[in-house]
C-alpha cells in the first residue's frame, strides 16, 4: 500500500492472482464457483477438472451467495442443496486438520467425504 501498511490477502484471492499472473483489480473478486469450500484455493486449470476459484464481479458473487442460501436476509434454500454453513465450516476444519502434517491424499479424501448429511448412496 502507498502509506507503508501491509495488506492482508486471502488465500483464494492469492491463488487466483498466481494463476492469472497479475494482481486482481479492486473490482475483481475471487469467487468459489464449484465447491463453495471457504479454504479451497484450486484456481488452476492444470489439474483435471475445472478450477474452483475464478475471477468474477461483486454482482456475480452476490448472485452465487443468494443461489446457495448464504449471506444476510432470507435464504432461498430451494436453489441450493449443499451443506449449510455449519457443515461447510466443519468440513473446512477437518480438511485443515488432515493437512496439518503435510499432504496425505487419503486423509484429504476422508475429510472431504465425511458428512452427517444423508445421501442416496
Amino acid at each position: 500500500m502507498r502509506d507503508g501498511r501491509q495488506r492482508v490477502v486471502r488465500p483464494h484471492r492469492y491463488a487466483l492472482m498466481l494463476e492469472l499472473g497479475r494482481p486482481l483489480t479492486d473490482s475483481e473478486f475471487a469467487i468459489h464457483e464449484v465447491c463453495d469450500n471457504p479454504i479451497c484455493v484450486r484456481a488452476t486449470t492444470s489439474i483435471a477438472g475445472r478450477p474452483h476459484v475464478v475471477a468474477g464481479t461483486q454482482s456475480q458473487n452476490l448472485a452465487g451467495m443468494s443461489a446457495k442460501g448464504r449471506g444476510g436476509g432470507r435464504g432461498q434454500s430451494w436453489h441450493w442443496y449443499g451443506p449449510d454453513r455449519a457443515a461447510r465450516a466443519a468440513r473446512s476444519k477437518a480438511l485443515r486438520a488432515a493437512l496439518r502434517n503435510g499432504w496425505d491424499a487419503d486423509a484429504v479424501e476422508s475429510a472431504l467425504l465425511r458428512t452427517d448429511t444423508p445421501t442416496l448412496f
